[in-house]
């Protein structure tokens, strides 16, 4: 019971930190505060970058990383929108194939038949 008390207290101050600093505002807000997050990680990163032996990726632009969520939202979209055309079909396989497997279960077996010597 502890752990999860110490769990939702997390969760709750990140999300009660996250709604004061604005990230949930309006997109020039959030860009207002990536920019600020990427200005104070910079010192920190250059340390690291300096212990870790190979380069590190630089991080995404706003531009980019708007783009990239408008481009995997619309895959996701147009999944779903493909899913549920499909459905019909895909019910009416699996309806079929579920037919035959059960009608092919219940058939009995023709007896065996030995041979005589």
């Amino acid at each position: 019971m502890l752990k999860f008390g110490v769990k939702s207290a997390l969760l709750g101050s990140a999300v009660y930190y996250t709604i004061d600093k604005g990230v949930w505002k309006d997109s020039a807000t959030t860009a207002a505060i990536y920019d600020e997050l990427e200005k104070g990680m910079s010192p920190y990163v250059g340390e690291l970058k300096s212990q870790v032996p190979y380069e590190l990726p630089a991080l995404p632009s706003n531009d980019r990383i708007s783009y990239l969520f408008k481009y995997y939202w619309n895959c996701g979209v147009k999944a779903t929108f493909r899913f549920l055309v499909e459905l019909p079909t895909h019910t009416s396989n699996a309806a079929f194939k579920t037919y035959d497997f059960i009608s092919s279960s219940l058939e009995t077996p023709e007896p065996h038949q030995e041979k005589d010597k």
